[in-house]
């Protein structure tokens, strides 16, 4: 910064500007309207496997978030295939989270499914099919009434233009931020430094630019589920600017994306003027807190903390990264005696930043993976879970090279420099590929896996309470009853579940489970009847009329 206005006081006013204008943008920014991550049912009409005695006037689904308006479906069908609803598939105009259809009067008996399609406000698609049954008949075919729901799953479309998007938004943060915070006064002045950095700032916005652009287009294949080829029609791309939140927050980043050409032309131009830098520096950190608005951060409750850790994590990895690429673009001057102490010199300042980059990236991850991540086994046993792992792992070897460079910048140490600054931007490259598949996947929290937990009861002994597979719609449960000497516990009369959800008021369902074994109590039952957190009360009737109470705390996967 020293190196491009004059004097100590030019200085702060410059930091003061820059801090002022990053307020106001972000504030700005602050209205695109805030999205979940993927919508969940709540209830339907009919229910998954209802067996009904007549003909019901229409079907229904409630999910746990507002639907958007456009790209959603329900039909029902019939065994041999046949559409049997009246073709007027539409949102409640009076609760927007519920989709309903009418059906065709007196159907007969048999077996019906309905097939549904909606958008979350994350702009994620979902679709699934509930079974339903009407009449008794022994006719029925119960091996083919169950529940089929699936969500997006990643292309490599939108990896190839995410990614793009987060690499080229960081080497143009990385530039912005260097020479706002890093830079020496000689190297700023060199003149090879200078075209090294043009080069970089016009390929940066050229490539920002083609992926925001072409995101709109791969939005609508990802929302309609059109191929390429049909939804750059203009009514479709029109739909999805006007009725989805995903349009919303696209024409803000064409806005800022607009000034921020605007700007980076001036700068390439006309190089000292540092207003210019710090402006393009906030509009290009201003597109990352876009992003902020369409990642599972949030989904969470709490928005004014789950977005801004989000908004950390990624400024943090962009700067981070954005500086790597410069690093290396800069690499040519470790190897001219007069600019080789220069460069190390810049190792060692930047040094001071990728650590603070380093424990801000682990913190708001760390903290914001709670959100996410149910349980330890998830971390293997879902798609997301894999997925983090891998990210985390690869953090751990970005570190390891990042070490390495600061210690051989403190000693002054060229050799080997290049090949361990190649490995930390190679290993945070791949992070972002990890970062976009991440964003686009449902959370583990949709699938925690098998429940189990156990309660110690004094002096009577323990408890122990198993769901499997531990899903919205058909479980397992099996209770397990122990003595202090952990022998199983005899003279039981009866036990009996009773399932609360903690989500929202739906009242209780009790249900009596039969013995299976001495100690073993095991029933099977439809109980819990939405994804989240439910509390499971375990009640046990001794047969000299004790009892035994205890609470589970369960969270449901969908």
């Amino acid at each position: 910064m020293a190196a491009m206005i004059r004097g100590g006081a030019g200085v702060k006013w410059l930091h003061v500007r820059c801090l002022f204008m990053l307020i106001i943008y972000l504030f700005l920014l602050i209205h695109p309207s805030s999205a979940s991550a993927h919508a969940y049912i709540i209830k339907s009409a009919p229910a998954e496997n209802e067996i009904l005695t007549e003909s019901p006037k229409k079907v229904t689904i409630q999910f746990d978030e507002t639907i958007q308006p456009s790209f959603n479906s329900i039909e029902v069908f019939d065994s041999s295939g046949k559409q049997v609803d009246q073709k007027n598939g539409r949102i409640d105009p009076s609760n927007p989270a519920i989709i309903e259809s009418d059906l065709k009067e007196h159907l007969p008996d048999g077996t019906y499914r309905i097939q549904w399609r909606v958008v979350s406000s994350d702009g994620h698609p979902v679709e699934g099919v509930i079974p339903f049954q009407i009449g008794n008949g022994s006719a029925v075919d119960h091996s083919s009434l169950e529940q089929e729901a699936t969500g997006y799953t990643p292309g490599l479309d939108l990896v190839i233009i995410r990614w793009l998007q987060y690499v080229s938004n960081a080497c143009l943060v990385g530039i912005l931020f260097f020479s706002l915070f890093v830079m020496n006064k000689p190297l700023v002045q060199d003149a090879v430094v200078r075209k090294i950095f043009r080069k970089r700032m016009k390929l940066s916005v050229i490539l920002l630019c083609l992926s925001i652009v072409l995101s709109l287009p791969l939005q609508a294949t990802i929302e309609s589920g059109l191929p390429w080829s049909k939804v750059l029609q203009i009514q479709v791309l029109m739909d999805l600017l006007l009725y989805t939140r995903f349009g919303e927050t696209w024409i803000f980043m064409m806005i800022g994306l607009f000034f921020l050409i605007l700007f980076t032309y001036l700068l390439i131009k006309k190089w000292y003027k540092p207003v210019w830098i710090c402006i393009s520096f906030i509009l290009g950190i201003g597109l990352l807190l876009v992003k902020a608005f369409n990642s599972h951060a949030a989904s969470t409750t709490n928005l004014w903390i789950s977005i801004p850790l989000d908004f950390i994590h990624l400024l943090s990895a962009s700067i981070w990264i954005g500086s790597l690429l410069v690093l290396v673009s800069l690499i040519p001057l470790s190897r001219n005696m007069e600019t080789k102490p220069l460069y190390l010199e810049l190792i060692r300042r930047f040094s001071k930043w990728g650590i603070s980059c380093v424990l801000l990236l682990t913190l708001s991850g760390l903290i914001g993976s709670f959100s996410f991540i149910p349980n330890l086994h998830t971390l293997l046993s879902t798609n997301y879970g894999r997925m983090l792992s891998g990210k985390v792992l690869l953090l751990a070897a970005m570190i390891v090279f990042a070490a390495i460079n600061f210690v051989k910048g403190k000693r002054n140490r060229e050799r080997g420099l290049t090949t361990s600054l190649w490995g930390e931007l190679l290993t945070g490259l791949v992070i972002f590929i990890l970062s976009v598949l991440l964003t686009n996947l449902p959370t583990a929290m949709a699938s925690p896996g098998p429940y189990k937990d156990t309660k110690i009861l004094q002096p009577e002994g323990k408890v122990t309470l198993e769901v499997t597979p531990n899903v919205m719609g058909k479980n397992t449960y099996v209770v397990l009853l122990q003595d202090p000497n952990g022998q199983p516990k005899k003279e039981i009369e009866q036990v009996t579940l009773t399932f609360t959800s903690l989500e929202m008021d739906m009242g209780t369902d009790t249900q009596i489970i039969k013995q299976a074994n001495e100690g073993k109590y095991e029933s099977t039952g439809m109980n819990f009847n939405m994804a989240g957190r439910w509390n499971v009360h375990v009640h046990v009737l001794m047969k000299d009329l004790e009892t035994l109470d205890t609470d589970f705390k369960v969270f449901v996967g969908n």
